[in-house]
């Protein structure tokens, strides 16, 4: 049922790229966005945010990538197995790595996931997760959307030797401004911003960028702080 019900999501994105072929175009690779962009048109693009989707398979991940999926989250709240998350099944905190943060099974999907260029996405995971997945990767890794502890300590947040450590991969961290996770008084007084400062000093990565995860907290918070949500702050 969950690979099927991914296949059903990823067919309705090639089903709106076939019937508004005028403002919409899949994309494949980096080449692709670049010159649908340039066309005028949105790339659109797929991934996968939980371990749970490939059930298991190798030959499922590699099929996901041949129908367009360059990214998986390793897990969502609750592991597959193979990888521990940073929060359980009812969204609570999960303290115990009981895969050891990647299991050998996990390390071939890290491993199988390089081979074909399909990016490790890091939030969501625990922290031994993080770091297992750091040190196994042979490419660059991914926090799609994750903020650090030192900011808000929730568990959905990278730790700072954590977020230490991607710079010797050339990690790519990509701030959430969904309000839980920025912490309430920090995002209406510095927004966005103020995460990117801070997520900025304590990775030194070089490659940096925004997720704009804007829930109904985040737009609560841009309100009371007399903006609007769209705005480059948030």
């Amino acid at each position: 049922m969950q690979v099927q019900k991914t296949l059903e999501q990823i067919d309705c994105v090639h089903r709106l790229c076939e019937k508004y072929p005028d403002e919409l175009e899949f994309a494949y690779t980096a080449a692709d966005v670049r010159r649908i962009v340039k066309d005028g048109k949105l790339a659109s693009m797929a991934g996968l945010e939980g371990g749970h989707q490939i059930n298991g398979s190798l030959a499922t991940l590699r099929m996901y990538y041949r129908l367009g999926c360059r990214y998986l989250t390793l897990t969502h709240n609750g592991g597959p197995g193979w990888a521990d998350a940073a929060l359980d099944e009812n969204s609570k905190w999960n303290e115990h790595a009981t895969a050891g943060g990647l299991s050998a099974f996990g390390v071939e999907v890290v491993k199988e996931m390089n081979r074909l260029g399909m990016a490790v996405d890091l939030s969501h995971v625990h922290p031994d997760t993080m770091k297992k997945a750091i040190d196994v990767s042979e490419a660059p890794v991914l926090f799609s959307h994750s903020n650090t502890r030192a900011v808000c300590n929730h568990p959905r947040n990278v730790p700072d030797d954590v977020l230490r450590s991607l710079s010797e991969k050339d990690g790519v961290v990509m701030i959430n401004v969904n309000a839980p996770f920025v912490a309430g008084d920090f995002f209406v007084k510095d927004g966005a911003v103020g995460a990117c400062v801070e997520m900025n000093r304590a990775s030194g990565a070089r490659q940096f960028s925004t997720e704009s995860f804007l829930g109904d907290d985040a737009v609560v918070l841009a309100r009371s702080s007399g903006e609007d949500a769209a705005s480059p702050r948030h």
